[in-house]
Order: structure tokens, then C-alpha cells, then sequence
């Protein structure tokens, strides 16, 4: 056998375990947990390193704290739920200003021309 038989063979039987592992898992996969293999965390709590959000201590009992927002973020002007069109919610962008208006040069006086 040649190196190019091999290797075709050899691909051949990995796509058909790949495919008898597949048809397995969707036949029986309720009895197979692949969540608890790959993410081990998940169901006993957090993994290592894992560090609770803030907790707020104010006069409502606490909670979570929120993100603040950037300083200058603001609502949009438009909301789209609400009748009208969107432009109308913006202004109008600036028109670029006119150019100058050019006198064009005068045209170089000409040599008479000798016959």
C-alpha cells in the first residue's frame, strides 16, 4: 500500500467514529453531560478566582451596583416607538460653504503674427 491509500483509509475510519459518536450522542443525549466535562464550575458554584460583584449598603437594603454610565452619555433625541419619522428627531447637517469666486487671469497679449 502507498502512503496515499493510508491516509485516505485513515481518514475514512476517523469520519466514520465521528459520525458513530455523533449519532450516539443525539440518540442517547439525555443520559450524556458534556456541560460537566467542559465547564466543571457551572453546577458546584463559582470556579477559583471567581470575585462577587460589589454590593451597594444603601438606605434600599443593597443590591448589586450598576455600571456608571460614561459622562457624556446622554438618551437618544429619536425614539423609535413614537409617531414620526427619525430625521425629524435631528438637525439638519451644515452646508458646506460656497467657493470663492475666481476672476480668471487676463490672457497673456499676443505677438502679432507676421505674413
Amino acid at each position: 500500500m502507498t502512503l496515499e491509500v493510508i491516509a485516505i483509509l485513515l481518514t475514512v475510519i476517523v469520519h466514520f467514529l465521528g459520525a458513530m459518536v455523533l449519532v450516539k450522542v443525539i440518540l442517547d443525549g439525555e443520559q450524556v453531560d458534556w456541560r460537566g466535562l467542559l465547564f466543571p464550575g457551572d453546577d458546584d458554584g463559582p470556579g477559583p478566582g471567581f470575585d462577587p460583584p460589589p454590593v451597594d449598603e444603601g438606605p434600599d437594603g443593597g443590591g448589586v451596583l450598576a455600571p456608571t454610565p460614561l459622562p457624556d452619555a446622554a438618551p437618544s433625541p429619536v425614539r423609535l416607538r413614537e409617531p414620526g419619522r427619525i430625521g425629524e428627531g435631528y438637525p439638519r447637517p451644515a452646508r458646506r460653504p460656497a467657493h470663492p469666486q475666481r476672476t480668471p487671469a487676463p490672457a497673456p497679449p499676443r505677438e502679432p503674427a507676421d505674413s
